[in-house]
């Protein structure tokens, strides 16, 4: 049995590069619709810390996250926003299994 997979990503943008970050995440969240596995791929706000944003991701399987990961468009938003951020990306990863 294949479970799906949620992905969030926590990204934190220096200040005043909020708007930029968002910019620059359009690119990978277009491409990232396309690719076979994708379930959805949001970028959301947090209502706590205008600097933060978070990537919520669903992936059919972990397969489909793997082969994501290799893809240009990915690799790339990883340099765009390489001087956007003020820390290192807060990854989880969550089988959608219910325990």
């Amino acid at each position: 049995m294949t479970v799906m997979i949620i992905v969030t990503a926590n990204i934190t943008a220096k200040p005043g590069k909020r708007d930029e970050m968002i910019s620059k995440s359009q690119d990978v969240i277009k491409n990232t619709l396309q690719e076979q596995g994708n379930i959805s791929y949001e970028l959301l706000a947090s209502t706590e810390d205008e600097n933060v944003l978070v990537m919520f991701e669903k992936w059919e399987n972990k397969e489909a996250l793997d082969t994501h990961m290799q893809t240009e468009h990915f690799k790339s938003f990883g340099v765009a926003i390489e001087d956007l951020v003020a820390k290192d990306l807060e990854i989880a990863i969550y089988s959608a299994e219910k325990v």
